[in-house]
């Protein structure tokens, strides 16, 4: 069996997650401000909310940071490789809890040699349009010998 060829993108900075991000985080904020908390406490919360929005947005919708994903390449195969901003590159296999979506995609997926999973959110404007399309595409049908085993037209 030939495996198709395989998807390579570099993602770029997100306004989407960059709104999806601030909305979560201020709509946390609204819950914590109805809680029975006292005024150093609740303003505490939210200050940690608001850090960590501000770190998420960096990371995920700016791509910015050593830990920040800026390319994806997908084999046929379900092996990913991710190159970090830093320039480290980690290869690992795409986990069955990925999600692929008109609107969002997900790529959960175990590193080679790791135990923990990690994910990369994918939004329509991190990418072009038709490469958007072919990682979805490779995402849903791509198969792992290794988690699926042979095709049944195989046997």
């Amino acid at each position: 069996m030939r495996w198709p060829p395989p998807v390579r993108v570099s993602l770029a900075p997100s306004v989407t997650a960059s709104a999806l991000i601030a909305a979560l985080a201020l709509g946390t904020c609204g819950v914590v401000g109805t809680l029975p908390l006292n005024g150093p406490a609740c303003t505490l919360v939210v200050a940690l909310i608001v850090l960590w929005a501000v770190e998420r947005v960096r990371v995920v919708a700016l791509r910015l940071g050593p830990r920040a994903v800026r390319g994806i390449e997908l084999r046929g195969d379900l092996t990913v490789v991710v190159v970090s901003r830093d320039g480290t590159v980690c290869a690992g296999r795409v986990h069955r809890d990925s999600y692929v979506g008109p609107r969002l995609s997900t790529i959960v997926w175990r590193p080679f040699g790791r135990w923990r999973l990690r994910a990369i959110i994918l939004l329509p404007d991190m990418l072009p349009a038709a490469d958007f399309r072919r990682l979805r595409v490779l995402l849903r049908y791509g198969r792992s010998d290794v988690a699926h085993g042979e095709p049944a037209s195989h046997c």
